[in-house]
């Protein structure tokens, strides 16, 4: 488990979330700023995690707190909190199987995809096969994008005549 004391770093809300500003910054690619997005998101979650860890009543809300995965955090207390109504998170492929379409212009929010090694170890399996994760793979997190439901809109199916 990685360190749950709290980090110096500044980690206000409004610097986490706002992509437009960042976006005004040259220099850096896309990716890269949505990389530093999720890093500064990432501090505030570990912070909001430490919180809940130290000011658990009894033991088992403590271990319940410990239990819950930084992405938990990053989606119920940084992101939840941009703007009011967001109820949910989900990926582009899940949006799209709900008959969903990402509005124009929306901007993703950045989250941790799970471990490289464990990808490779799921997709060996699904084919019968073995493979062993390098400790390499097992620490490497990818990016994943999520979208909230006031990103998309659902497409009404118009009935046709026969």
């Amino acid at each position: 488990m990685k360190n749950l004391e709290p980090t110096t770093a500044n980690t206000h809300t409004e610097e986490i979330i706002d992509i437009d500003a960042i976006n005004n910054q040259e220099g850096r690619t896309y990716r890269e700023w949505q990389f530093l997005r999720l890093r500064n998101a990432t501090e505030s979650a570990r912070e909001r995690k430490y919180r809940a860890v130290v000011g658990a009543p009894t033991e088992a809300i403590k271990l319940y707190w410990k239990a819950k995965h930084i992405n938990y955090f990053l989606i119920n207390d940084v992101y939840k909190q941009t703007e009011a109504g967001i109820t949910d998170f989900k990926t582009f492929e899940e949006w799209k199987r709900e008959g969903a379409t990402i509005k124009k212009g929306e901007k993703a929010f950045p989250i941790w995809g799970q471990p490289i090694g464990k990808q490779k170890v799921a997709t060996a399996e699904n084919k019968g096969e073995e493979y062993t994760a390098t400790e390499k793979e097992n620490k490497h997190y990818p990016i994943c994008y999520v979208f909230s439901n006031l990103q998309v809109s659902f497409i009404e199916k118009k009935a046709v005549a026969c």
